[in-house]
């Protein structure tokens, strides 16, 4: 009977496991805790900036006031926001490695989050290069917007899910 291969993460989560910061992610009570909270406040700042773009984009939000504005104040939540949500997911995945790297749901949302970080980028330049003033943005702009904002709540449900799914 052939031996039942290990899964490709098994040895980088046994090393991520054994190491000092995981350990002490381990055992230090209040520390995951602390981090999951700046984790899910990080996700609410990055979405609630990704959907008030993606609402001004499809002229539903701030009509009064050129899309521009709408740009300075939202996208400095995402600049923000991306960073802490890397540390803290980081860190995460440190104190739980074997739940969290084989974990299909959780590669899932890898997958996703990347996508919605590089469409996210190509939206946020296309209303860079948009006309100020009352024009409004392009069809192509649109398309991205709600592309990116689809592609982030898809990572917000494979977040979730992720509690709910077995490693393999």
């Amino acid at each position: 009977m052939p031996e039942l291969m290990e899964h490709p993460l098994a040895t980088t989560s046994a090393w991520l496991a054994d190491s000092a910061l995981s350990r002490t992610l381990q055992t230090v009570e209040w520390l995951v805790p602390a981090i999951q909270t700046a984790h899910i406040l990080a996700v609410a700042v990055v979405m609630s900036c990704v959907l008030l773009l993606s609402l001004g984009v499809f002229g539903l939000h701030g009509r009064e006031q050129p899309l521009s504005r709408t740009v300075a104040r939202f996208v400095p939540g995402i600049r923000i926001g991306l960073p802490v949500l890397l540390v803290t997911g980081v860190l995460m995945i440190t104190a739980e490695p074997d739940r969290a790297l084989p974990n299909s749901a959780f590669q899932l949302k890898m997958a996703l989050l990347l996508a919605a970080a590089v469409v996210t980028a190509a939206y946020l330049r296309g209303l860079r290069r948009s006309p100020a003033g009352g024009v409004p943005p392009t069809l192509a702009v649109r398309v991205t917007a709600g592309t990116a904002l689809g592609l982030w709540v898809a990572v917000l449900v494979a977040g979730r899910w992720i509690a709910y799914t077995l490693s393999r």
